[in-house]
């Protein structure tokens, strides 16, 4: 299992104070109706092969649509509230 460390040897990821009050959960938000977005564009590593695996999620499970900006959302909510922001 990996360590969930700095990335590199330099210095470690900064700690902060707590999920701020004012943020809802991601399930509160997903759930509602009318959803306000907000573009996040990435690149990310092709060795991971992410368009691939998720296509293979998709047509395994028999889904017409994946709800990738969800997905992503509730990835980076729990990264970074597991940090504190």
């Amino acid at each position: 299992m990996r360590s969930e460390a700095a990335p590199s040897e330099g210095t470690p990821w900064a700690q902060g104070s707590g999920r701020p009050a004012d943020i809802p959960e991601a399930a509160v938000v997903l759930n509602q109706r009318v959803i306000a977005r907000e573009s996040l564009d990435s690149s990310v590593p092709a060795a991971l092969k992410l368009k691939r695996r998720i296509r293979r999620f998709a047509l395994d499970n028999e889904l017409d649509h994946l709800p990738i900006g969800d997905i992503v959302s509730v990835a980076l909510d729990e990264w970074l509230t597991t940090r504190g922001f």
